[in-house]
């Protein structure tokens, strides 16, 4: 009773300390150093837009310095098997944030000695682990890592960080030799990744009222059809997709089923190593699905669930009392919290799809004359931005949906599956439903931005900092938009860019044929970039 009350305990301790210490200052300290309010207030999202001012470098400092200190002097430093998960969940965002490219839009050289304090930092802290704190800052702050698709790894970083805090208190206080620190860890860095899946299928349930709502009447098949008109799987031909879709549809509701039992595994996760297993083994199985068939590309939550299943199999012995109902209960208390958003607030991931999608997007006229496409991952570091909405802010034209046709409104999802393509039942949609995101000091700072963008790329900047012998070591990306009816526009190949054109494309999804009828598709603007 004495070893679970303490688990308890420690458990509590850590969130307190996560909720009202480590996650805040991590958040102010972040944006201090450049990040944007993410994504409200950022052009091109999280990523800084100039070197670090010294006034407010210096006031972070003068808070995560101490607190690193301290971590420093009350943590105990003991290797233990669990130190693994912090430490790959750090490597997988440094290994993104390191190779991205440049923003060849900005000056190069802050942009170079922030990727070497990063890879100092990112070096070490797994090493020495009270280092993760500045870590952590560091990438979120200059680095851009404060993004979605990062969050899982991150979250459980400053969990980290909160345990050594909690953990060095307590052994000071009461001497203690730390008999259970792996047992709370691994609770812990598992129940923070299974989180992100759990609030998933409580968003579901929500959204439809009951699981089997949702189920019975997601068309999951038009997320592959959206996906292929954004810009996945392009390089297939339209015939061999609309197959695919035609073959998928029959199995949309075993396929629901499995995402939604995948999603709530983590409520029974610590009942015992196998449960756990079979958990993170379902978000793998999961997350290599949704790559395969919408694009969306969660390979940090892959690694990290590699990483934690691992160690779990390889050390059973160092985690012989994380299991059972003690460790569950206490697991599933923290999953509520989750889902209450009062610990951290996973995003929900809920949506009905549709057969419809709108998106802006942009193309290029080369000197030669050659239009060709400039595709999301062309953008990076932002390429998570240009592969979901960022170009919603230009236009005028009324958004029903979220970037990949999905809905939250189950009678706007119904009007938009039985929506004519000849008539009216668009714009009447638009009038009842949509929203114009437009703002013009978006589009003059967006235009100003591609100009800079463009006028570095002809210049001849170095946009990825691998050498051209290395670049297959480049992490891979989010959004994986990279396809489309022109051809990728190439620097070495396509040379200067003299104009930069950005269009909004509508397109439906006809169900009864499987097959791309495009609505719309207009010029909203060009930009010169010929100087």
């Amino acid at each position: 009773m004495s070893a679970v009350l303490r688990l308890a305990g420690e458990l509590t301790a850590s969130i307190m300390a996560y909720r009202y210490l480590v996650s805040p200052c991590i958040r102010w300290a972040a944006r201090k150093l450049g990040a944007g309010d993410y994504p409200q207030n950022s052009l091109n999202g999280a990523y800084p837009e100039g070197s670090a001012a010294r006034t407010e470098t210096i006031r972070v400092v003068a808070i995560v310095l101490p607190a690193t200190l301290v971590l420093c002097v009350i943590f105990k430093f003991d290797w233990e098997t669990i130190a693994l998960v912090p430490g790959a969940a750090l490597g997988l965002v440094l290994w993104k944030c390191l190779t991205s490219d440049y923003d060849v839009a900005r000056d190069i050289s802050w942009q170079r000695i922030d990727r070497m304090v990063a890879l100092a930092l990112g070096v070490a802290a797994p090493i020495y682990q009270p280092l993760q704190l500045a870590a952590i800052i560091f990438l979120c702050g200059r680095l851009g890592a404060w993004t979605h698709h990062s969050k899982a790894c991150l979250r459980i970083v400053k969990m980290s960080c909160a345990w050594m805090l909690v953990d060095g208190f307590a052994v000071i206080a009461f001497g203690s030799s730390r008999p259970i620190s792996t047992t709370g860890q691994l609770v812990l860095f598992g129940t923070v990744f299974l989180s992100h899946y759990v609030v998933a299928f409580k968003t579901k349930t929500v959204l439809a009222g009951n699981p089997w709502k949702w189920i019975a009447n997601n068309r999951t098949d038009l997320l592959v059809a959206n996906a292929y008109a954004w810009g996945w799987g392009r390089f297939l031909p339209q015939e061999r997709v609309s197959s695919l879709i035609r073959r998928l549809s029959p199995w949309v509701v075993p396929i629901n089923t499995a995402t939604l039992v995948t999603q709530a595994l983590g409520l029974v996760a610590y009942t015992t190593p196998w449960c756990l297993i079979t958990a993170l083994m379902g978000a793998i199985v999961f997350n290599v699905m949704v790559a395969l068939l919408s694009g969306l590309f969660f390979w940090e939550n892959i690694g990290i669930a590699l990483t934690i299943g691992l160690t779990v199999l390889c050390h059973p012995q160092d985690f012989s009392t994380a299991f059972g109902i003690a460790p569950c209960g206490l697991s599933i208390g923290i999953l509520l919290l989750a889902i209450s958003k009062w610990s951290w607030k996973p995003t929900g991931l809920g949506w009905w799809d549709t057969p419809y999608t709108s998106r802006v997007y942009w193309t290029a006229v080369t000197r030669s004359g050659l239009v060709v496409g400039l595709y999301n991952n062309h953008f990076s570091p932002h390429d998570r931005e240009y592969g979901r909405d960022l170009g919603n802010y230009l236009t005028t034209e009324p958004v029903v949906t979220f970037s990949m046709g999905g809905v939250e409104d189950s009678s706007l999802k119904d009007l938009l599956l039985d929506m004519r393509i000849h008539g009216r039942d668009l714009l009447d949609i638009k009038d009842e439903y949509g929203q114009s995101k437009w703002r013009a000091d978006f589009v003059r700072g967006h235009i100003q931005y591609m100009r800079n963008l463009i006028r570095g790329l002809n210049s001849g900047t170095r946009k990825n900092p691998l050498p051209e012998g290395l670049r297959w070591l480049r992490a891979p990306g989010g959004h994986l938009y990279y396809w489309g009816p022109l051809p990728r526009y190439e620097r070495k190949k396509h040379g200067a860019i003299n104009a930069v054109r950005v269009n909004q494309r509508e397109i439906f999804f006809v169900t009864s044929e499987c097959s791309w009828v495009v609505l719309r598709d207009e010029l909203l603007f060009q930009i010169d970039t010929s100087e």
